[in-house]
């Protein structure tokens, strides 16, 4: 677990997501959650001493599978935006959602075929403040990669956790994005507003704005691939034939050719499925 700042920690839990703890004399406030019951006891242990008073609130930073599956077994109330979790596709497909599929370097214990949805204890629209002793933390929905997006921002700390909306040196999930939405919010991370940040995006880690203008431009470009095809009405295959086009804009390692492109088909498929057809 790593330290960012004062009473602010970082960790990866077993599937590769970036989660936080957020520390405070009354307890601490949890951003996004361990992925099996196991790692939920490790996270108990390993905070023990640092946390005072048990965790209070867990948010969840938006409704992917990944998250809403893991979000069982922690005993604090969960916070969530309060559009409701996208829809889940049938499994008989071979290929798995890519929140599913694990890269190599992340742990090997397969995750349950059926998503365990724990209904939040606290639903929230624009904004939310939570303030927990002397700290205060602002919940901010931002749905462009999500429609149930959020962000964590510690205005005091200057740190800000904002999810999949910036990834590094990977393909976006496109399945519920609104990408003119998901500019804005990039051009805005990148802005003097958030100048001098600690930027914690949930695949990864610790960013820079130098990164986020780099996200930002690859988005452009795959908004100018589908943009043609959005004009001409055309059908999902022809959007699953841009899959190649999109994997060329990133350097991925062989390791990690099989979880992207199992990405960037389903997240096209259902972003085709929920916006095209």
């Amino acid at each position: 677990m790593q330290e960012i700042t004062h009473n602010i920690y970082i960790d990866h839990n077993a599937i590769g997501l970036v989660t936080g703890v957020i520390r405070t004399p009354e307890g601490s406030i949890l951003v996004d959650p361990p992925v099996r019951m196991d790692d939920v006891r490790s996270w108990r242990g390993a905070t023990a001493k640092m946390i005072m008073g048990d965790a209070k609130f867990l948010v969840l930073l938006d409704t992917n599978f990944d998250r809403i599956l893991t979000s069982k077994g922690c005993d604090c109330a969960l916070i969530s935006q309060m559009n409701p979790p996208a829809p889940t596709k049938s499994r008989q497909s071979p290929q798995r959602p890519p929140e599913d599929a694990q890269a190599a370097s992340d742990g090997t214990d397969a995750t349950s075929s059926t998503p365990r949805w724990n209904n939040p204890e606290i639903w929230f629209s624009d904004t939310m403040n939570l303030h927990l002793a002397s700290v205060s933390v602002q919940l901010e929905h931002h749905f462009g990669a999500n429609s149930a997006g959020i962000w964590v921002h510690i205005p005091k700390e200057k740190v800000i956790f904002v999810g999949d909306t910036v990834l590094v040196d990977q393909p976006p999930f496109l399945a519920y994005a609104n990408l003119p939405l998901w500019l804005e919010e990039l051009d805005l991370l990148a802005s003097r507003a958030f100048r001098g940040y600690q930027i914690i995006s949930s695949r990864s880690g610790l960013v820079t704005q130098a990164q986020v203008q780099e996200m930002a431009r690859k988005l452009v470009a795959i908004q100018d691939l589908l943009s043609p095809l959005v004009r001409k009405k055309t059908t999902l295959e022809e959007y699953l034939a841009l899959i190649p086009e999109i994997m060329n804009l990133y350097q991925v390692s062989p390791l990690d050719q099989e979880l992207y492109l199992n990405r960037l088909q389903w997240g096209l498929t259902t972003w085709f499925e929920t916006n095209i057809k």
